[in-house]
């Protein structure tokens, strides 16, 4: 019976990440072509601001439905990030930056960095909680990897440039 679920956990961990790691990649494209873009506009109108809204899913679907960025929204609740951090006006206690504006100032390779490894990273101005180190180094041991992609994909599509979102630093 044990080793019937071991091959069955990691077939399916296999097929779930699979779509995982395809969903990034779009992801990825996506962002990339949405830079080239708005940087093509930006050539045309001298000064002009672009504001790009990102749908969390182009048909709409939610977690239930496998949709990577519903399913990251998911994962920042479950780990109560809201606790430290502040999305969309709302939670945080400011040991941790506001976040609305990540996806324009990190990579989605980064930000899984920043939440995998943070000492790896620090926002600018809080270098006291960053000495503390207040954000915990858990995740790698807390979410499987497809839970911290989703996260990931989540946190790429916020790019709301209103929002100071602090500047990233790599420490090492």
């Amino acid at each position: 019976k044990g080793k019937i679920e071991k091959i069955l956990r990691a077939k399916k961990a296999a097929t779930e990440q699979g779509k995982a790691d395809e969903l990034l990649a779009r992801a990825k494209e996506l962002d990339e072509r949405a830079k080239a873009i708005t940087q093509q506009l930006s050539s045309l109108g001298a000064g002009a601001q672009v504001e790009v809204e990102v749908q969390a899913s182009s048909g709409g679907g939610g977690a239930a439905s496998g949709d990577l960025i519903a399913l990251g929204k998911e994962q920042w609740d479950l780990q109560e990030c809201y606790n430290c951090h502040k999305l969309f006006g709302q939670g945080g206690k400011k040991r941790g930056p506001e976040l609305d504006n990540l996806g324009n100032l990190m990579t989605p390779d980064q930000i899984k960095e920043k939440v995998l490894y943070p000492k790896k990273w620090m926002a600018e101005g809080f270098d006291k909680e960053f000495e503390k180190g207040k954000m915990p180094d858990k995740y790698r041991e807390l979410m499987e990897e497809s839970e911290v992609d989703a996260l990931v994909a989540f946190l790429s599509s916020l790019k709301d440039a209103s929002v100071k979102t602090p500047t990233p630093i790599k420490k090492y």
